[in-house]
């Protein structure tokens, strides 16, 4: 009995290592790809037509700390799609990483997971949104119109100053917006809900 019990306890434990290694993305909910690329092309485009209104063709940081914020509005806006607050922070390259923002801060802090990641891809006209385990869905822009806008034009220049050229997202296969479906893991709900 004593060594049924123990087999059983390491099976367990054996288990439990395996789920952690290969299957939980630091313990946080898949996130709907669809809805983090509606939400990111309305909030770009939005923002595209506030900067157009007020005149501003030179974006600086502050204007990318503003869209920022915007989108991270946007992101938490009801009905939600997520359970915890998102985060949102920009890298470098000019790649959105959305985190899950326990505390709703703004700041990515320890135990507060990736949940999801937004680029863009100028070559292809879309945007990629990607989970943390790896699973993509691309949303092509409406046209050309959409890329020539300011905040756009200054996210573009600051991926060239990161080193990713135009070309770096053409062995990228996402799955296309209208044939993505949000994993079992993922609430559903937002923008286009029920389409």
């Amino acid at each position: 009995m004593f060594n049924q019990l123990k087999t059983l306890i390491g099976i367990a434990v054996v288990g439990f290592v395996v789920y952690v290694l290969f299957f939980d993305t630091d313990g946080e909910q898949t996130a709907d790809l669809g809805q983090v690329l509606d939400r990111t092309e309305f909030a770009l485009s939005s923002y595209d037509a506030y900067l157009a209104e007020n005149g501003v063709t030179n974006v600086t940081d502050q204007n990318i700390d503003e869209f920022t914020g915007y989108l991270t509005q946007v992101l938490n806006t009801d009905p939600r799609f997520y359970e915890t607050t998102l985060g949102l922070a920009i890298q470098s390259d000019a790649k959105f990483l959305g985190f899950a923002d326990g505390n709703a801060n703004g700041t990515q802090e320890e135990g507060e997971g990736d949940v999801f990641t937004v680029e863009i891809d100028e070559a292809n006209q879309r945007l990629i949104a990607t989970d943390m385990s790896g699973n993509e869905s691309g949303l092509r822009f409406s046209g050309a119109g959409f890329l020539a806008g300011a905040f756009i034009g200054a996210m573009l220049s600051r991926q060239r100053g990161a080193g990713i050229s135009a070309a770096s997202f053409n062995n990228r296969n996402p799955t296309p917006r209208s044939s993505y479906r949000a994993p079992a893991s993922a609430r559903s709900g937002g923008l286009r809900a029920g389409k």
